[in-house]
């Protein structure tokens, strides 16, 4: 089976984790924009986006937070609890509802409407969620986002917070974390774990 993204984090990077971790066998297909733009107007995307994944049956499937979902079930990374299982979903949710404010100011033409979202990413939205966040850990008590091990949900919260904090967003700070002590405490487990498994 393959997976198609471009050859950057984005959506693609909690999916390749999760895979990676669970000692699934997929490609890891990395995709330029001229070649997404091509196999798009070739109709070869299902929703005319990335990632993509395509299955030993030939099946091609989109979506992303679907697509991490199946990963963290053939990976062991999806409580097998229906209660804990929901507290996943729910998350990936929350994450793609921040996540889209971040998308938005980044395609945004205009620069003083951009440095203008930005204010408000770095000012509320930010310290909004983080604080959800801490909140949430300390509610599920082990270290994690939900229950006592890893989860999908740990890995889609780290790539969108480490896009925060990398720098590479203008009117971002890269101390952000600073101010929640749990929180950056997750992040560098999560971190560790990864670069244990030879993943950073």
């Amino acid at each position: 089976m393959r997976l198609l993204y471009f050859d950057f984090a984005g959506r693609g990077a909690a999916i390749r984790d999760a895979l990676r971790l669970g000692n699934v066998p997929f490609e890891d297909v990395r995709i330029s924009y001229p070649d997404f733009c091509a196999r798009r107007a070739a109709g070869e995307l299902p929703w005319d986006t990335l990632p993509v994944v395509e299955l030993p049956d030939g099946t091609v499937l989109g979506q992303s937070n679907a697509i991490l979902r199946w990963a963290g079930a053939l990976a062991g990374l999806t409580p097998p609890n229906p209660g804990d299982a929901l507290r996943v979903d729910d998350l990936l949710d929350n994450i793609e509802d921040y996540g889209a404010r971040v998308s938005m100011s980044i395609r945004v033409v205009d620069d003083e409407l951009r440095a203008q979202l930005r204010a408000e990413l770095a000012q509320r939205w930010l310290p909004e969620w983080f604080t959800l966040l801490e909140r949430r850990l300390a509610a599920a008590g082990h270290g994690w986002l939900v229950g006592a091990a890893l989860s999908i949900a740990d890995l889609k919260a780290l790539h969108l917070i480490d896009k925060l904090i990398n720098g590479s967003l203008s009117g971002l700070h890269t101390d952000a974390l600073a101010a929640f002590p749990t929180l950056s405490a997750w992040h560098a487990r999560v971190h560790a774990l990864r670069i244990h498994r030879n993943l950073a």
